[in-house]
């Protein structure tokens, strides 16, 4: 693909009711080819997190037209997960009610991820990511925590903030 980044899987999704059961398949074959299976579960609940949201919340305004990215790379320890959808809308993890039946979705990639944030795309958008540690899921250390999303130049995650 011309990026320099030997793990790198793309995957072009709609508003259709099968994508988040073929998002959650595809990332999990993906890190058990790449030999990640041990951080699997944690990468493919982010992955359904950001998915969700941009289905939700970054493409409603024209569902059948509407296209998605989702972009997972693995480079050093690392596994990055971004989600590029239309809306210039800026995700925020605010705390949900205990009896709210939604809106922990941030909170949850929160908690799994070392670090997250929002990369702006202009009027085409934007894309959220997450980086979660391969080395702790599989060493059973305890994650750092991150400090709340974060705002970055590109899908590498640069921070800007």
């Amino acid at each position: 693909m011309g990026l320099g980044v030997p793990r790198f899987t793309a995957y072009r999704f709609t508003a259709c009711p099968a994508t988040l059961r073929k998002i959650r398949r595809h990332t999990r074959s993906t890190l058990q080819v790449w030999g990640l299976a041990a951080c699997a579960e944690e990468v493919v609940a982010v992955v359904n997190e950001l998915v969700t949201n941009a289905l939700r919340h970054g493409m409603p305004q024209r569902p059948s037209s509407d296209v998605g990215w989702l972009g997972i790379m693995h480079a050093a320890n690392t596994v990055t997960c971004a989600v590029k959808d239309s809306s210039t809308a800026v995700p925020t993890c605010s705390p949900a009610h205990p009896l709210d039946p939604c809106g922990r979705g941030l909170c949850v990639v929160e908690a799994l991820s070392c670090s997250w944030g929002c990369s702006s795309v202009g009027r085409e958008g934007k894309t959220v990511w997450a980086r979660l540690p391969t080395e702790r899921a599989s060493a059973g250390l305890p994650r750092s925590r991150p400090q709340g999303g974060e705002t970055a130049d590109s899908f590498t995650g640069r921070s800007v903030s």
